[in-house]
């Protein structure tokens, strides 16, 4: 098998040769070509989105080691975000490279950010599964290396993490609802629910509302780390 004029100058635009190219071919292969059935790269996504997860936190833990949890988890979830994803594979004309039906073609498919987003995804798990995790990781690296000089070292409230984390993702912003409140009016314990609209959900008790709000935001956030 032999790679197109596309394929080939992608592979130079990211500085990696594939020993097996049908890996590469497959990661570029969109779910719209109904011809390759599952032959898609869907799951080359899921996996590629796992290593771009562990190869920036290990950057940002290993570089960093001065910021706390909260600094660190925010400037991952803008370095992993679709949004982020996007423009990387934007600037290596990733799009021109895709495999996909006349339909999606024809309608903004190569330009359509969340395609782009799982297609660079799709290509890492590509060179991890070609190599090894330290190939992965200097592609990884230096194709992120103008983001990786530009981060954030303000520590955000976690209500501002989990609204820019909800965001990045292109979701709904997060519902606070006020549960209930105990106690008398003068020492009141205000329960608020924080509700994502993909179903996960957490609660903060505090004396205050704003208080209540940021624990039940803080303790999601949590959530979402154990399921990274």
């Amino acid at each position: 098998m032999r790679l197109n004029q596309n394929q080939k100058e992608l592979c130079g635009r990211i500085n990696y040769s594939f020993a097996n190219v049908s890996l590469l071919e497959q990661a570029l292969v969109h779910s719209s070509l109904k011809s390759r059935g599952h032959m898609n790269n869907q799951r080359m996504e899921f996996l590629g989105d796992r290593i771009l997860g562990f190869v920036i936190s290990d950057y940002l833990f290993k570089n960093h080691p001065n910021w706390r949890e909260g600094i660190l988890a925010l400037n991952l979830n803008l370095l992993v975000s679709k949004e982020a994803c996007a423009e990387i594979a934007e600037k290596i004309s990733l799009g021109k490279s895709l495999i996909m039906g006349k339909g999606a073609s024809t309608y903004g498919g190569r330009t359509n950010k969340s395609i782009l987003a799982d297609a660079i995804e799709a290509v890492i798990a590509a060179i991890y599964l070609d190599s090894n995790i330290g190939e992965v990781r200097k592609v990884i690296l230096k194709l992120w290396c103008v983001k990786l000089t530009d981060l954030s070292e303000v520590e955000l409230h976690p209500i501002t993490i989990l609204q820019q984390w909800v965001l990045a993702r292109s979701m709904s912003l997060p519902q606070y609802i006020d549960i209930r409140r105990d106690g008398p009016s003068h020492d009141s314990i205000f329960h608020v629910e924080v509700r994502l609209e993909n179903g996960l959900s957490a609660i903060g008790k505090e004396k205050s509302k704003q208080g209540a709000r940021q624990i039940a935001a803080k303790n999601l956030l949590s959530q979402i780390e154990e399921k990274l």
